[in-house]
Order: C-alpha cells, then structure tokens, then sequence
C-alpha cells in the first residue's frame, strides 16, 4: 500500500485567514484589545510552536507547556466562527476535490493528514470546507504535544508503521513549505510540494523535493506519478 500524507492549509485549502483571527481574538483576550500581536512566520509550522511564540514574544518568558495548550484550546474554539466570517475569502484550491476523490477511489492508497495543526483545528477547517470525508483522523499526524513538525512526522510514521507494518511499501508527503519537505525527509518519504501557499516555485525547489510543481496535479497526471513509486 502506499500512504499519502497531505498537509491542509496552503496546500489542501486556504481559510481566508481564519486562523490568524481566531488567534489574534485569543492574544488581545488575554493582553488587551490594543496590545498588536507579535509577527510570527507561521508557515508550516506547528500550532503548538507559532502559539510558544506568540506568549514568548509577548512576555519575553519562554511559556509553560501547559499555558501553550491552554492558548490553543482557546484558538480551536475561537476558529469556527472565524471560518464562518472569512472561510469565503478563501476556499479549497483547484484539483484538490477531484485528486482526493480519485485517490479515494484507489485500493492501494490511504489518505492521511501531515499538519501544524492539532487534531481538532485541522476537523473544524475539513469538515468547513467538507474535505474531512477523506481522511482518516485515527491513524493521521497532527500538532498534539509535538512543536516541531519533524517530530510530529515522525510520530505519524510510528503510528503507520504499528497500524499497516510491513503492507507500507511507499510514502508520499505533499505540502507547500520547505517544512513539509523537511520533515518528509526525515521519515523517508517521497516529497511533492507545491507553490500554492507562501513559498515560490524556486524556493521549494531549493529544498530539493521530490517533485514540485505549481498547483496540484489532475487526477491523470497524478497517476502516472503513482506509477513511478
């Protein structure tokens, strides 16, 4: 069988910046409505590490473990209604409901999630947009305690491994930063990115993924990359 592990936000979908609200209402909850909140490079990365950022930047303290999930608690259930305000801005890209359904069809795949995001950010963005059908939560990789998504890969391949063993003959990541390619290397995975979140064409190719490319593939021609697995 051949596992692809998919990352969501600018590869899967874009929220129209619904998660940058729904932080942001969390950090002036908490500091004040005035107080701007702290420039964070948030791009594949986990929500675990851009909400540690957020605090350390805003105290000048690196945050407890335990106050980094209860801001993230809060987040996921601010996120919703920030969905239901800017969800519309944005959408899910072109070729992704065709490529998923495709794949979905196909004996020899799984489809499961790769991303920064925890397990319930990622369900209330999927099922939004009603991707989440596709996937199958119980065996996928999410932020959970994890920081760094290489390790978040690694727990996900873990997870694989004890479910499927040795059926697993091919894994594939696709996402849209160098650290979807990062953390794809680091379980031996074959990495497609594509330029359809914030990172050009020449910078992923830089990082030397498996295949790059400017948008997702059609179903076709996703198919015969299969076929060179």
């Amino acid at each position: 069988m051949k596992i692809i592990y998919w990352d969501i936000d600018g590869t899967l979908l874009n929220t129209g910046s619904a998660g940058l609200y729904a932080m942001t209402e969390v950090f002036q909850q908490l500091h004040g409505k005035d107080t701007p909140m702290p420039m964070i490079a948030a791009g594949g990365r986990t929500d675990n590490y851009i909400c540690q950022q957020l605090l350390y930047k805003a105290h000048g303290v690196m945050p407890t473990d335990t106050e980094v999930q209860e801001f993230c608690r809060h987040y996921e259930a601010t996120l919703l209604k920030w969905l239901r305000k800017k969800g519309k801005n944005g959408g899910v890209f072109s070729q992704v409901r065709p490529l998923l359904s495709y794949l979905d069809g196909l004996k020899n795949v799984t489809q499961l999630l790769l991303t920064g995001n925890s397990e319930e950010g990622a369900r209330l963005k999927l099922e939004f947009f009603a991707l989440a059908s596709y996937f199958d939560f119980s065996v996928s990789g999410f932020a959970c305690n994890f920081y760094y998504r290489d390790d978040l890969a690694r727990n996900a391949y873990k997870i694989a491994k004890n479910t499927w063993g040795s059926e697993i003959e091919e894994i594939v990541v696709i996402g849209d930063t160098p650290y979807d390619i990062q953390c794809g290397k680091a379980i031996g995975a074959k990495t497609v990115s594509v330029a359809t979140g914030h990172y050009s064409y020449e910078a992923l190719k830089a990082c030397n993924p498996w295949i790059v490319t400017e948008v997702l593939p059609s179903p076709k021609d996703f198919a015969a990359l299969l076929k060179l697995l």
